[in-house]
């Protein structure tokens, strides 16, 4: 096997879009979207001697003090649809390997960060003994659902509570469309806020949201999709569209008029069109896993769980977010520094 620096997008897009629940964060355009905001991002693959790729993985440097920060692969490495499951610890060593004699990936790094794509059952024995656990960037639980049922089977898979829901909002006379103009995004923006403000939460910047919009919705990536009732916008989300999958990224809704189920019927909305369209699943990005005592579960989800299960969808835990160090000592003095400073 040897190690390549992926340097052209086609290969790159048809690897990831084979892929079952394709992950926009290592898509290429992604990439090239990180890229733009003034990063470093570089992208391997590790092919075998027929040259099929195994493995592939885009990582973006992300600086720290004293001129020093870390490689991030957020949702990667990505495997090969076809590599089995008991194959994958073994390439993803030997990835690590291939890696570690990359001289840009060591060179003013205090430790690779990565999140790979591959379901929780027993992480250890996918990631390597020096890997470290560490706080979830990216949501390691998420509500998946298969969107090849018929729309009526759907409905029926649904909570009893999201269809009546539905159904609600569609007699107050709720009418969804895509946003258009720039009006549109100012409104998503000003949601965003309104919502942030209210569940206490914190979100993005303002130029950050409208910097990711604009850039993946000129590459056909991204929409932004309102809840309009009697001439005001009640709830928008933003959908990242890639490879087999439609990704509900940003969600918000206004604090007025909540009885009228806006969310419902817009994410009813996203949900059809994305069937219409071709996508295979619809990934609600984010949820508790099923268990308190799993890595990832936050209390504050609770609700937006419940509200996530209630569309029917299956439960996707990823192994989560770790850690290699360059230096185990050093790593261990930061993170020891860091506890002490919360």
């Amino acid at each position: 096997m040897r190690l390549i620096n992926v340097v052209e997008s086609d290969a790159w897009e048809q690897f990831h879009a084979s892929q079952p629940c394709t992950q926009f964060l290592q898509s290429w355009t992604w990439g090239e979207f990180r890229l733009s905001q003034g990063g470093t991002v570089i992208r391997f693959a590790l092919e075998n001697e027929d040259g099929r790729w195994q493995v592939a993985i885009q990582l973006e440097y992300r600086r720290r003090r004293f001129g020093l920060g870390y490689w991030f692969a957020p949702r990667g490495p990505v495997f090969a649809v076809d590599l089995p499951r008991e194959k994958r610890r073994e390439i993803m060593m030997r990835l690590c390997e291939e890696m570690l004699q990359q001289k840009v990936l060591r060179e003013r790094t205090l430790f690779w960060r990565m999140e790979p794509v591959s379901e929780l059952n027993a992480p250890e024995g996918l990631v390597p003994l020096r890997f470290c656990r560490t706080r979830a960037l990216d949501p390691s639980s998420t509500i998946v659902l298969d969107l090849s049922p018929s729309p009526e089977e759907l409905l029926a898979h649904m909570h009893e509570k999201t269809r009546y829901n539905i159904r609600l909002a569609e007699r107050k006379g709720v009418r969804i469309r895509i946003g258009t103009t720039p009006k549109d995004v100012e409104v998503f923006l000003n949601l965003m806020d309104e919502t942030a403000s209210r569940d206490r939460f914190v979100q993005h910047t303002r130029d950050y949201l409208t910097e990711t919009y604009a850039f993946l919705h000129d590459r056909g990536m991204a929409q932004i999709r309102l809840a309009d009732w009697e001439g005001k916008i009640l709830s928008a989300n933003m959908e990242v569209l890639t490879g087999d999958t439609v990704t509900y990224l940003y969600g918000a809704s206004s604090s007025h008029n909540r009885n009228v189920m806006a969310p419902f019927i817009l994410h009813w909305s996203a949900i059809q069109e994305a069937k219409h369209r071709g996508f295979h699943l619809y990934d609600f990005w984010g949820s508790n896993p099923h268990s308190q005592a799993m890595p990832g579960y936050k209390p504050s989800w609770e609700g937006i769980t419940r509200f996530k299960r209630g569309w029917g969808g299956y439960e996707v835990n990823f192994v989560g977010t770790w850690d290699l160090p360059m230096d185990t000592v050093v790593y261990h003095l930061i993170f020891f520094r860091d506890f002490f400073r919360r």
